[in-house]
């Protein structure tokens, strides 16, 4: 099948991958997001900072960018601080519920991937440069390693620290340049043993206990699980790094709204993080510091009081784009895979207006950089298909276009909310709605209907736009909704997406509400149905 790529003699599909770890070359093309230089500068004085974003916004991608920078500064030698990436929560997280939540297990999750960073950099090092580091300590300091191993790494299960070493390794192979012929062989089971053997040597009491000092005796009777001390823990991991020439640590947190038990729920991607933003010490703590990657959705909870968090302690900002960068970034994306022929215009045929285009495509992307380069790649493939009779690709067209954004939005929003949701939002059919309207499509009481846009609201589908006067003109003005969500205003716009039959059951939880408001006249209707 012809396919615009091969007609116009590129590279690769400039739009093929839309999560960063997957584009190793991200680097050669990417466009730095604001505030980056006002993070970068953070990270590297171990200043906690916290980015909320929307899904998609360029989060990960900035989170990467800062790993990458800080390792490539140590294999020129700087000191910097350790970076480490906690993306896996799943020691709190089971099935769809939050378990064990608390600071304790957050700070023992980064002590484990402190120990497994540095164990993973030692590894990558030429046998003559590790032994400088391994054979310089003092008892001291082999006691203080081998408690932080004892305690935070070789008490997980090996097939866990398996897997993890396995994502590790890779994250440092992209960043780290500095590394040994064996690494550079890429011969990874090899690796794995070193990795291994570092631990292990590490791990090894320095003589008998009475040649252990006090300091450290202390650390060996304080990481009791009983009296586990969060701020004691990281101020131990900054002294563990610092016996490798690092400057402090900096975890970067991301993904906490991509687990099974938060996806959706900004209440929950709030809940799993809160133990330690709630914790001002933690964030203080010299030589350490956090750097959260959030979603935009959690922010007005930390600054309400269910779940309250001193931002005007903690240095925060909120990422946004405008026209001008997603016009850069799709640009540098295509002179990338061009090799500097032509940038977006090239692509299109001449009657397609760039500017409309691409307000169009941003709006339904919902100012994401990940969707819109999502978006690009349904438009080529939608366009390729379109002409697969043809023996060469043409330039893209605005049918393609159209076509293009159709599919996406009905291929996105099912993965994004779910089809319990949809079905409700699409049965309501309203592009803007009150509590009234909830009631009368869904033939529901009014706290009923009150937890139904709830949970919509929740979700990101909606959003309180401000008030209306009520119906006939009498009593207060009543709270007004509409659809935030361009992709489901397409969809619901364009009538691209047809729910029919019932509705898929709601939670036991609403059917009580339900049941419970239901008015007398429509429990008779039903008995009469």
């Amino acid at each position: 099948m012809p396919t615009i790529v091969k007609a116009l003699g590129l590279k690769g599909n400039p739009f093929e991958h839309y999560v960063a770890e997957q584009e190793p070359n991200i680097a050669e093309y990417a466009v730095k997001p604001p505030y980056f230089e006002a993070i970068d500068s953070r990270a590297r004085n171990t200043a906690s900072f916290i980015l909320f974003g929307d899904r998609g916004a360029g989060k990960s991608a900035t989170r990467l960018t800062i790993f990458k920078e800080l390792w490539k500064l140590k294999s020129a030698g700087e000191a910097v601080p350790l970076a480490v990436n906690l993306v896996d929560f799943s020691s709190v997280v089971s099935r769809s519920q939050l378990v064990n939540l608390s600071e304790a297990t957050l700070v023992r999750d980064a002590a484990f991937y402190v120990v497994e960073s540095v164990l993973t950099w030692l590894s990558s090092l030429e046998d003559d440069d590790r032994k400088v580091y391994l054979e310089a300590m003092n008892d001291e300091e082999k006691g203080l390693c081998y408690s932080v191993l004892r305690d935070f790494y070789l008490s997980r299960p090996d097939a866990a620290r398996q897997r993890s070493a396995h994502e590790a390794t890779a994250l440092l192979n992209q960043a780290f340049t500095a590394k040994s012929q064996l690494w550079l062989s890429k011969q990874w089971s090899k690796v794995a043993g070193i990795i291994g053997i570092v631990a292990e040597i590490l791990a090894r009491k320095s003589g008998a206990e009475a040649e252990i000092s006090g300091p450290i005796r202390d650390i060996l009777t304080e990481q009791d699980p009983a009296g586990f001390d969060a701020l004691l823990t990281i101020r131990n991991l900054v002294r563990f790094v610092e016996i490798f020439d690092f400057s402090g640590i900096v975890v970067l947190i991301d993904k906490v709204d991509e687990t099974t038990a938060t996806n959706n729920s900004a209440n929950q991607s709030a809940a799993l993080v809160h133990p330690l933003l709630a914790r001002v010490q933690l964030m203080e703590a010299q030589g350490f510091c956090w750097m959260f990657f959030l979603w935009s959705a959690v922010r007005s909870i930390f600054e309400g009081s269910e779940l309250p968090v001193r931002l005007d302690k903690l240095g925060h900002a909120t990422v946004a784009w405008d026209n001008k960068f997603f016009k850069l970034m799709l640009d540098q994306r295509v002179r990338y895979f061009s090799e500097n022929r032509f940038d977006l215009a090239g692509l299109f045929q001449g009657d397609v207006e760039q500017g409309k285009f691409l307000g169009e495509m941003v709006k339904v992307a919902m100012r994401s950089p990940r969707e819109v380069i999502r978006i690009m790649d349904v438009i080529v493939r939608e366009h390729d298909v379109m002409h697969a009779h043809l023996d060469i690709a043409p330039l893209l067209t605005w049918d393609a276009i159209e076509a293009g954004l159709d599919q996406y939005v009905k291929d996105r929003i099912s993965s994004i909310f779910g089809d319990r949701l949809l079905s409700q939002i699409f049965r309501l059919n309203r592009t803007s709605f009150t509590n009234k309207d909830v009631q009368r499509v869904f033939r529901v009481g009014a706290q009923s209907a009150r937890t139904r846009i709830q949970s919509w609201e929740n979700a990101g589908i909606i959003k309180l736009v401000g008030t209306k006067q009520a119906e006939g003109g009498l009593g207060r003005p009543v709270n007004e909704y509409s659809i935030m969500d361009a992709r489901i205003e397409r969809v619901m716009v364009r009538q691209l997406i047809t729910y029919e039959g019932d509705l898929e059951p709601e939670p036991e939880y609403l059917d009580f509400f339900a049941e419970a408001e239901t008015p007398q006249k429509t429990r008779e209707e039903k008995k009469e149905g």
